[in-house]
C-alpha cells in the first residue's frame, strides 16, 4: 500500500485553476522530486495535501487513511509534515524553542520536547547555534532550523517546498547529503519540490513535473528531463541549444 495517494486532485480559486486531476503515489522510504516552472501549481499541490487548502475535488490518502478533509495539523499528528519557502520563525524565541515548537506536537514535557529538539539540530549540524536567536542566524542556517522544526514532529513523510531557495551553490552542495542522509538512515520518505534541478537529480528515485496545474511527466529522473515535453514546457529553448552544443562539440 502506497504512504501517499493524490487521486484526480483538483484546487480552484474562484475562476484560476491550480491544479487539475493531478494523481500520483509515494512509496514508504520513497524520495520523489515535483518540478515544474515557475505558477505550475507545485506548492499550491503541497497545501492541498499538508492541509493548509481545502480541496475542490479529488481524495488525498495518507498511510491508508483519508486525509482530503483534515485541516493541517491533523494532518502533522497522522506523520505528514512540510517546509516552507519562506520560513517564518519567532524572532523573540532561541534556535532551540524554535524546535521544540514541533517537538511540542508529540509530547507535553518540556524536558523531552528539548532534548528531541537538541537531538534534530546535532543531526542536521547546527548543534552549536542552539541558543542563538532565529534573528542572528543566516538563510542557510533559518532553513536547517525550519527543516529540524519539521522533523521534531516525527513524520513519516517530509514535504520539501524549495528548501535550496536563497542559498548559495556551496550551501546547496552542502544540504544535499544532509537530506540523503536524513532520507536513509532515518527512513522519512520525501516529496520535495525544487528549482535547482541538482538536487532534485541527485535525492529522487522519481520525478513528477507539473505545467499549469497539469501532470505532463512522471518517471525516472533521467527519462523526465529527455522528455520532450517536459523540454517545452519546463526546461526551454536554452537547455535544447546546449544539449545540441554539447553534442556537436
Amino acid at each position: 500500500m502506497p504512504l501517499l495517494e493524490v487521486m484526480g486532485v483538483t484546487k480552484e480559486f474562484g475562476g484560476l485553476t491550480a491544479n487539475w486531476e493531478v494523481s500520483f503515489s509515494l512509496e514508504e522510504n520513497e524520495a520523489v522530486g515535483l518540478i515544474g516552472p515557475n505558477g505550475a501549481g507545485k506548492t499550491t499541490l503541497f497545501n492541498c495535501i499538508a492541509g493548509h487548502f481545502p480541496v475542490t475535488s479529488g481524495r488525498i490518502i495518507f498511510n491508508g487513511r483519508d486525509i482530503t478533509a483534515l485541516k493541517a495539523h491533523e494532518v502533522a499528528r497522522l506523520g505528514l509534515a512540510r517546509t516552507f519557502q519562506i520560513f517564518q520563525a519567532a524572532g523573540d524565541l532561541r534556535v532551540t524553542e524554535n524546535v521544540m515548537v514541533g517537538a511540542f506536537m508529540r509530547t507535553a514535557s518540556r524536558r523531552e520536547a528539548r532534548s528531541k529538539a537538541e537531538a534534530w539540530l546535532e543531526f542536521l549540524e547546527i548543534g552549536q547555534a542552539g541558543q542563538a536567536m532565529m534573528t542572528e542566524l543566516p538563510v542557510a542556517m533559518q532553513k536547517r532550523v525550519a527543516l529540524a522544526t519539521a522533523l521534531a514532529t516525527e513524520p513519516k513523510l517530509l514535504l520539501l517546498d524549495e528548501v535550496a531557495a536563497g542559498l548559495n551553490r556551496s550551501e546547496i552542495e552542502t544540504i544535499i547529503p544532509t537530506l540523503r542522509r536524513l532520507h536513509e538512515e532515518k527512513g522519512i520518505a520525501l516529496l520535495l519540490t525544487e528549482h535547482v534541478l541538482e538536487m532534485v537529480l541527485a535525492l529522487s528515485h522519481r520525478v513528477i513535473v507539473l505545467e499549469s496545474g497539469r501532470k505532463i511527466a512522471e518517471g525516472h529522473p533521467e527519462a523526465v528531463m529527455k522528455d520532450p515535453e517536459v523540454i517545452r514546457a519546463y526546461l526551454g529553448d536554452h537547455f535544447i541549444k546546449r544539449q545540441r552544443e554539447a553534442q556537436n562539440a
